[in-house]
C-alpha cells in the first residue's frame, strides 16, 4: 500500500540553522582567493553582518562572495537590496569561475570537519521541536526526503550527529545538480497514489515549483522561521496555495 504522505523538506532555513558555520567556512575559503584575510574566522562584526544577509544566500558558495561584500565595507541594507545579485556580480568582476568557488566552499567544511567535528557540529543549531517531528514521521514509516541546495555530505553528518540516518538517496543536495522542482518532479513520479508536502523557507523557490502546472498537487509550505525576510512572509500570507507554518505546525499533517 503506497505511503499517503512523502515528504520533502529543504535544510538550512527548515530544519537547521547555519549562518554562523557557513560564514566561517566562508571566510576559510575565502582565504584562498583573498590572502589578506587573516585568522581562523571572521570577526564577529562580520558574522553578525553574514547573519543579516544570510536571507539572500541561495547556494553555498555565493557566501563566500557574500562575506567579501561584508569585508570591503558595504552596508547591510544595501547587500540585502540587492538580493543574490549581490555575489554573483562578483563571480565575473574577480575573475572567478564557480566551480573553483564550489570546490573552496567545500574543501573547507572538509577540512574544519577532519580537523575538528566536533566544533563543527556546534557551530549549528536545530530549530526547536523540527528533529522531534522528522523523527515521529520517521517512526509512522513516512517518506522523508532532503532537497536543500548544501552538499550531500555535510546534511548527512549533521543528521547523524543528531542521531538520525536518513539513507543517502533520501538526500538530493548541490552534488545532485537538481533544481528542487526537479526533485519534485521525480518524486511525484516515484510516488503517483500519494500527495507530496514540500516544505521551503524561500519564497522564491516556492514560486518556481508553483510556475510548474505538473506540480500543482503537491502541498507547498512557507516555514516563517527560517531565513526570510519579512515581505517574503507577507507575500507568502497573500498567496491562497501557500500554507503559512509556524514551529508549532511542522509536520502537524491532518
Amino acid at each position: 500500500m503506497p505511503p499517503a504522505n512523502v515528504l520533502v523538506l529543504d535544510f538550512d532555513g527548515v530544519l537547521c540553522a547555519s549562518a554562523q558555520e557557513t560564514a566561517v567556512s566562508a571566510w576559510r575559503a575565502g582565504q584562498r582567493f583573498f590572502p589578506e584575510w587573516s585568522g581562523p574566522e571572521p570577526s564577529d562584526e562580520a558574522i553578525a553582518a553574514f547573519t543579516a544577509v544570510r536571507p539572500i544566500l541561495e547556494t553555498g558558495y555565493q557566501s563566500i562572495l557574500l562575506m567579501k561584500r561584508i569585508v570591503d565595507g558595504v552596508p547591510v541594507d544595501e547587500i540585502r537590496a540587492f538580493g543574490s545579485a549581490a555575489a554573483e556580480e562578483l563571480v565575473a568582476t574577480l575573475g572567478l569561475e564557480r566551480t573553483e568557488l564550489i570546490a573552496a566552499f567545500g574543501g573547507a567544511r572538509d577540512a574544519w570537519i577532519e580537523a575538528d567535528l566536533p566544533d563543527w557540529l556546534s557551530r549549528h543549531s536545530f530549530f526547536p521541536g523540527t528533529l522531534e517531528r522528522v523523527r515521529e514521521r520517521l517512526a509512522d514509516d513516512t517518506p522523508v526526503f532532503i532537497a536543500t541546495t548544501k552538499q550531500e555530505r555535510f546534511v548527512e553528518a549533521l543528521l547523524a550527529g543528531q542521531g538520525i540516518e536518513l539513507p543517502t538517496e533520501r538526500i538530493f543536495g548541490l552534488d545532485a545538480r537538481k533544481r528542487k522542482e526537479q526533485v519534485l518532479r521525480e518524486l511525484s513520479a516515484q510516488f503517483p497514489e500519494s500527495r507530496l508536502h514540500f516544505v521551503e523557507d524561500r519564497i522564491d523557490t516556492l514560486r518556481r515549483v508553483q510556475a510548474c502546472p505538473e506540480l500543482a498537487a503537491v502541498q507547498l509550505y512557507y516555514a516563517d522561521w527560517g531565513y526570510g525576510l519579512p515581505a517574503d512572509l507577507t507575500a507568502a500570507d497573500a498567496d491562497p496555495r501557500l500554507h503559512v507554518w509556524s514551529l508549532d505546525q511542522f509536520l502537524a499533517l491532518a
